[in-house]
């Protein structure tokens, strides 16, 4: 059934009062977002299965040709032909490659040729590193939002960092929340306190109405017709599972569909509507956040684009951006083969190796550790 059903009409848009308009600007929302989590959904689904058949079985190779190079830089390097200079520079080389490698594909046995020319252990190099970040996090989350940080707290990537800031928050919310408690509080204050708790109860009762006259209506327990019972017990897994998410859309939509009510007739009062309205307003938000959260499945552990940014469109457009992808990578494999096979003659190294620069450590850019919409 199309949410159209779910619109209040009049003879005229101007004959609806602002809570009318309100209530179907959110019908009207909350079935764009479901149509669009649902749209992106299906089509990420299909991205997702298009990079695993054609893209990583790509890039899988590319990393195998420049692990290839990798060695190749690692056999001159015990070529006398070779000077000091030049040999460090092939290590450097070997250092930067290999531990690329290792991060981005786990391959544990270049780390015997990483610690060859490092000269330390590459776990305990990527501990240390990954502690001097952590140390570095605190120093700014401190700062930022004057968060104090327990001995030991492990904030060493991302997702602990958030997940223990966020706790941190809560008790910091909690502790002003005692606070404010333990203030001795106005009539005024207790007053919409109170008020607050009625509205919580009248919004929890608008959408409960719903479900109880569609409880009564539909249980299959004093069903005889078994056929009957299998249909209503279905038509009660779809209601159940509304009430339950708070989907007051789909609990409206099942009234009118299932009994044949109209809109108009669930939504005359006002103060009736004004609840609606709110239970409405709160499932945009959830939506909006369901949204997001599945835009951010496709995109990197660190941010950044995400899959259906980067590959997203019609089936045509999806199709021809993925083969641009792969036709890269396949270009990209030809050129490592053609390095493999160049350097290897030792008269060609020499040439590449005069250009070659020594990669000076950089500071990482200690703001590209956090994901984008961190505190969101």
């Amino acid at each position: 059934m199309s949410h159209k059903a779910l619109i209040i009409t009049q003879k005229s848009e101007k004959d609806l009062s602002k809570l009318q308009k309100q209530f179907n600007a959110n019908v009207k929302k909350i079935n764009e977002l479901k149509q669009r989590i649902k749209d992106d959904g299906e089509q990420l689904r299909k991205i997702v299965t298009r990079i695993q058949s054609d893209i990583i079985p790509a890039e899988q190779k590319h990393f195998e040709k420049i692990t290839e190079l990798v060695y190749v830089f690692d056999k001159h390097h015990d070529d006398p032909f070779f000077k000091k200079k030049e040999k460090a520079k092939i290590a450097d080389f070997v250092v930067n490659k290999s531990h690329e490698l290792i991060e981005t594909t786990g391959n544990e046995d270049l780390k015997i040729l990483y610690e060859k020319y490092a000269k330390e252990s590459f776990d305990e190099m990527d501990a240390e590193a990954e502690n001097a970040t952590a140390e570095m996090m605190k120093n700014m989350m401190s700062s930022m939002f004057g968060v104090d940080f327990e001995e030991g707290a492990d904030v060493s990537d991302p997702q602990k960092m958030q997940q223990y800031m966020e706790r941190k928050m809560e008790e910091k919310q909690v502790e002003a929340q005692a606070r404010k408690a333990n203030k001795k509080k106005s009539d005024k204050q207790i007053e919409k306190e109170e008020k607050i708790k009625e509205e919580a109860k009248n919004i929890s009762k608008a959408a409960r109405s719903i479900y109880t006259d569609l409880v009564k209506a539909f249980h299959p327990d004093r069903e005889r017709d078994e056929t009957e019972r299998v249909r209503k017990t279905e038509i009660m897994k779809k209601v159940t599972q509304a009430y339950e998410e708070d989907d007051l859309f789909e609990l409206l939509r099942l009234k009118i569909e299932l009994q044949g009510a109209d809109i108009e007739s669930l939504t005359m009062a006002d103060e009736q509507l004004k609840y609606y309205n709110k239970i409405l307003k709160e499932q945009v938000r959830e939506l909006e956040e369901s949204l997001w959260q599945l835009r951010m499945q496709g995109s990197g552990p660190m941010g950044g684009e995400d899959l259906l940014s980067r590959f997203g469109g019609d089936e045509k457009s999806m199709k021809a951006k993925i083969t641009r992808q792969v036709n890269k990578l396949k270009n990209n494999i030809k050129m490592v083969e053609q390095d493999i096979l160049t350097l290897g003659v030792r008269e060609n190294m020499r040439r590449f190796l005069k250009d070659y620069q020594v990669q000076e450590d950089m500071d990482d850019d200690f703001m590209n550790f956090l994901p984008p919409n961190f505190f969101r």
